[in-house]
């Protein structure tokens, strides 16, 4: 595939992504489309990569046509899928699989294996943004993985709100030991997958592999356990997996997104398992440590990311690192697809749309004062009662950009004008529609007005 078109595949994949996790619970989309790599778009052939034959399968059965659905809709025409699964238990790698056509299901017995550890390569100690409220969970994630089985905080637990870099540690983790300390047998896993797994393999009669397979790990990795609420069978199976592990002395890392006391419909034997080890609290991100994860996620996608914008974000989204660098990756996609450089406007437009309502609206006093300035004029000209032809413009382009950017009234607007009645806007706002019909020059004035007031909303990012 040409590397122009890898590059368009890409940003293609970044909008669908983006595009396809508002419509999936957000566990959902991390255990079955996030490990999901595009390779090729060839006519109208979609070729995507996933991690395991089970993986296919439940894809196949559950997200096809979504996917098909929400690609075709960013490409705007319908779309075939086909898959290649990258193999190591015998099958012919990067072995072909037609979807959805081809829906036959082999009878052989398939467990995971152990080298399916689906970590992300991505995730690693060194982009992992410190700041004070992840500080500790970091030095303890790392002082695990920098001694396997020789420190004493077995388990280890690491508890938080959604996108603070649970996934990231736990991950890295995974990653350390396998590349720089040789550690083979690790297990990263979701709960929501450890038990649709589980599922799979009582369905098919292979549930004493199952529990080989996660038995046999040095490290395992177990994401959101909160997820195991209510699931009885699961929870009966992974309390003996936990207790074979411990026992053994390996290793066993968890996260979950509340502290273990509020945990619901979870045995009390494995609630006290999750008590036994270390706890440990990530908390949200200050100001500055969310402005240096927007900078070190830039620097990895390769892009030059002007200042304004990583504060512009910074000060709206506070609570989510997977909102944050979503917004960042949203904003590159869209500034790649149109050619255009990052910037503030372009980012309001992505704001505006993840948070579902605009990020904020001009006053009608800050339309009057930036109108009068580019006719200079002074705002309480556009007040008085002067009828003189260069104010009367000013006050008509001003009330007409107060009709388009403001939530006011006709009548409230025409109040803060000088008490004039409804009447006299509408009027105001039909003339200066009808003059950038015509006037080429009348029509840039509108437009840059209104992006210097549409810029002025955005709140000041000094903190």
């Amino acid at each position: 595939m040409p590397e122009s078109k890898t590059s368009e595949l890409k940003v293609l994949w970044l909008e669908f992504t983006e595009k396809i996790s508002e419509t999936l619970p957000e566990q959902s989309f991390r255990t079955w489309i996030q490990p999901i790599r595009p390779e090729s778009l060839d006519d109208n052939t979609l070729t995507l990569y996933v991690p395991s034959q089970f993986h296919y399968e439940w894809v196949d059965s559950h997200y096809s046509q979504k996917i098909r659905g929400v690609f075709g809709q960013l490409i705007g025409r319908e779309i075939r899928l086909s898959f290649k699964v990258d193999s190591t238990d015998g099958d012919h790698p990067d072995h072909h699989v037609p979807a959805p056509q081809s829906k036959q299901r082999s009878n052989t017995r398939r467990s995971p294996k152990p080298q399916d550890v689906q970590l992300n390569s991505r995730y690693a100690f060194d982009n992992f943004v410190e700041g004070d409220g992840n500080s500790f969970a970091r030095a303890a994630c790392l002082a695990i993985a920098e001694a396997p089985g020789k420190t004493p905080w077995n388990p280890l637990l690491i508890y938080g709100g959604t996108g603070l870099g649970k996934t990231h540690l736990l991950q890295a983790i995974g990653n350390h030991v396998l590349k720089e300390k040789k550690v083979s047998r690790v297990k990263y896993v979701s709960s929501e997958r450890y038990t649709q797994e589980f599922i799979h393999s009582v369905k098919n009669n292979c549930s004493t592999d199952f529990s080989k397979l996660y038995r046999s790990a040095e490290f395992l990795l177990v994401d959101d356990v909160q997820f195991f609420s209510s699931k009885g069978r699961t929870q009966i199976e992974f309390f003996h997996t936990f207790n074979s592990l411990y026992q053994a002395g390996k290793q066993i890392i968890l996260s979950c997104d509340r502290p273990v006391h509020e945990l619901k419909d979870i045995d009390e034997r494995l609630i006290s398992r999750f008590q036994s080890g270390l706890i440990t609290q990530i908390s949200p991100p200050d100001f500055e440590t969310r402005v240096a994860i927007l900078e070190r996620r830039a620097d990895e996608e390769g892009v030059a990311l002007p200042l304004d914008i990583a504060q512009f974000f910074a000060t709206h989204i506070k609570n989510n690192i997977r909102e944050l660098e979503g917004a960042l990756v949203t904003l590159i996609a869209r500034a790649t697809f149109y050619r255009l450089e990052p910037n503030l406007e372009l980012a309001g437009q992505v704001l505006q749309e993840k948070m579902g309502r605009p990020v904020g609206k001009p006053q009608i006093e800050q339309i009057q004062e930036v109108v009068a300035k580019h006719f200079q004029l002074s705002g309480d000209a556009l007040r008085g009662k002067s009828r003189k032809k260069e104010i009367a413009l000013a006050r008509m382009m001003a009330m007409s950009l107060a009709t388009k950017l403001t939530d006011h009234s006709l009548k409230h607007i025409g109040q803060l004008f000088g008490g004039r009645d409804h009447s006299t806007v509408i009027h105001a706002r039909n003339t200066i529609h009808k003059l950038i019909e015509k006037d080429a020059l009348m029509r840039d004035t509108y437009e840059s007005l209104r992006h210097k007031l549409s810029l002025s909303t955005l709140p000041s990012t000094k903190m």
